[in-house]
């Protein structure tokens, strides 16, 4: 259908309750929410789980249910902020704790630390590849949202859309979610905080020197649901060949070996598996994984040509003055003022932004560039696939290479290109976030500026939570207790291009395998990432993909209305989880110990007693869909499936 023909929901002349105090308040809370819940998840897998869907149906529960308000557009901006949270989660714990890890690194080695990473500067980091996201996308939305109409769909917005106008028409319920955070928090502070069963089970292989591990959380299970079974069985593939084909093959000829073998310091025959996933595997992971995101973002060079081709196209072109209500966005010469105001404020925050103006050019320009890319890029595949990881990386290898031929390099020069690699991978998360939020705008009748002007007030306040939730786990990061793939990751190639240092034998190893992928006809960044994280955060993933395949072959005709209700209750068990998760950090920080209240009851030491409540959080997750699956409407399987979690 072309633009001209569409009619929204509610069409342009109809007045409804939109920017009100109560739907900016509801969505700065599930902002905050659901930031909290993402940034725990993305520094455990690398994963992020989309907010907009569990936020409409939390927001439209509270306004009908509770405040006895009824109007689609406010349920819509409140989604549309607590969309943000998740995306600023994504970008800034994908890249702003490799600056901790540098800080540690120089600190261990006795060098100068020759940059400031106050909270207000991980904060000022956050919140400009933030803003960036958003003003640089305004001038695209008349092309890409309202012309490409027809061709561009935009499937997770268009989803949200649906949900909406559903739960408009016949309301919805937020007790599943809530449910599943109750569940979650339990089962994790049974676990966690009174100690009453490990969280992690490890089997050992000694005769080919690896283990079979897995971390029994129920955000893992939660999205092994989400991103359905292919694509666990995906990771997993690439968690077993790492872990049972490298790993043994590297203790098996490493073992007579008689001096270590860099980067190691120690004999191979002295090392644990995890040890050398930590000196041999994690580095043929990032080899991969660097692969198999620059291959994506090759597949995506027409989409990158057509797009800044048509985003200069729109900025030369004349603005026209438009009054209708669905077409208001705010005024350009404020949008070009920010992006200038942004460019200066880069600029002269040389106490972190070490290249000064040059930097400050690098990002503005690699953050116009992806974000313009990103908005038409999920216009086509949606964010699922994304390829945000291969963009970061990207322009981080490009940003390395000027930063080191224009003299910076050591400490001064890996600092100077992360910063500018850290805001550009916030700034194109957000642009693809709100390139969603508007399509949905778009299909339901709001009015676009409000749609952009709520968006910047969450992130100023969203910023602030992410700030301290990466502040936060920091240590844990650092320490190894969280992996952070992605953080570590950019830290190993950043380091490794300005100082030279790069194992670059491993990497290739993993560049190949991943090529290899490749040639098979399959896309190998889902594989590459098994192979880069630890197992015991791949294996649980299986357990959820399980649950979503077993359901789609038992009910195949309510495929998509399964699937929308398990989004909810997998929602709930992730933000249940991350939230004890953070409060638990919150309690070790302090010196609390909780575990002694219980300790009579402990079966730490029992592998079967962690299988058994696990398997019942699993139960749960059965019994809440086969409960629904009874009543459950038939579906259209043709249509867009909400968001999932996001291998990127």
């Amino acid at each position: 259908m072309k633009a001209e023909e569409f009619k929204p929901y509610v069409p342009d002349e109809t007045s409804l309750l939109e920017l009100t105090w109560t739907a900016v308040v509801l969505g700065v809370l599930q902002g905050v929410l659901f930031g909290v819940a993402d940034a725990y998840l993305a520094l455990k897998l690398g994963l992020t789980v989309g907010a907009s869907i569990p936020a409409a149906v939390i927001s439209m529960s509270i306004m009908r249910g509770v405040l006895k308000r009824n109007s689609i557009l406010e349920n819509n901006l409140v989604q549309n902020m607590a969309s943000v949270g998740e995306s600023l989660a994504a970008g800034a714990t994908f890249t702003v704790p490799a600056l901790f890890l540098l800080q540690n690194s120089l600190q261990q080695q006795g060098l100068p630390v020759p940059f400031t990473l106050s909270s207000a500067q991980v904060y000022f980091i956050i919140c400009m590849g933030g803003l960036m996201g958003i003003f640089f996308m305004i001038p695209m939305r008349r092309y890409l949202i309202v012309k490409e109409h027809g061709r561009l769909r935009y499937p997770e917005g268009t989803a949200c859309a649906e949900v909406l106008i559903a739960g408009d028409k016949g309301g919805a319920s937020a007790v599943t979610v809530f449910a599943a955070m109750l569940v979650a928090a339990g089962y994790r502070m049974m676990m966690n905080a009174l100690g009453l069963f490990k969280e992690i089970i490890t089997i050992p292989m000694g005769f080919l020197k690896t283990q079979l591990s897995f971390d029994l959380l129920p955000s893992l299970m939660a999205v092994g649901f989400i991103l359905n079974l292919e694509t666990c069985a995906l990771m997993l593939s690439g968690a077993l060949f790492g872990w049972f084909v490298i790993i043994p093959a590297i203790a098996y000829f490493g073992q007579g070996a008689s001096v270590p073998l860099p980067p190691a310091e120690a004999l191979i025959a002295q090392m644990s598996p995890d040890d050398l996933h930590k000196h041999y595997l994690r580095f043929i992971g990032a080899g991969a994984v660097a692969f198999g995101g620059l291959v994506s973002l090759c597949r995506a060079l027409p989409t990158i040509g057509e797009s800044i081709g048509a985003a200069f196209g729109q900025l030369r072109g004349k603005q026209e003055k438009e009054t209708a209500r669905t077409a208001q966005d705010l005024p350009l010469p404020w949008v070009l003022g920010v992006w200038v105001l942004i460019f200066v404020l880069v600029g002269l925050n040389t106490s972190l932004n070490l290249a000064g103006f040059l930097g400050a050019a690098l990002t503005v320009f690699f953050a116009f560039f992806f974000v313009t890319v990103s908005s038409r890029i999920v216009g086509l595949v949606g964010t699922t696939s994304l390829p945000l990881s291969g963009m970061t990386i990207g322009a981080l290898l490009i940003t390395c290479l000027v930063m080191k031929s224009a003299g910076y390099v050591g400490a001064v020069g890996i600092t100077a290109a992360m910063v500018v690699a850290t805001m550009v991978c916030i700034a194109i998360s957000m642009g693809g976030d709100i390139s969603q939020d508007l399509k949905i705008g778009f299909l339901v009748g709001a009015t676009p500026k409000w749609v952009q002007l709520t968006q910047v007030i969450s992130v100023l306040v969203a910023s602030f939570t992410v700030c301290k939730m990466v502040n936060l786990f920091a240590p844990a990061v650092v320490s190894g207790a969280l992996s952070a793939p992605q953080a570590n990751l950019v830290f190993l190639i950043t380091r490794g291009v300005i100082e030279g240092t790069l194992p670059w034998v491993p990497v290739t190893i993993g560049i190949a395998i991943a090529g290899c992928v490749e040639l098979l006809g399959i896309g190998s960044l889902g594989f590459a990432v098994g192979l880069y994280l630890p197992l015991e955060v791949t294996t649980p993933l299986v357990f959820g993909g399980l649950i979503h395949q077993a359901f789609h072959l038992a009910f195949p005709r309510q495929r998509k209305a399964i699937f929308d209700h398990g989004v909810l209750i997998c929602s709930g068990l992730v933000a249940g989880d991350a939230l004890v998760g953070v409060l638990l950090v919150d309690l070790q920080r302090r010196g609390v110990d909780l575990s002694g209240y219980l300790k009579s009851f402990s079966l730490q030491d029992q592998d079967w007693a962690a299988w058994l409540a696990f398997g019942a959080l699993c139960l749960f997750l059965i019994v809440q869909l086969r409960r629904f699956a009874r009543v459950a409407p038939m579906d259209d399987q043709s249509g867009p499936l909400p968001e999932e979690a996001e291998v990127r």
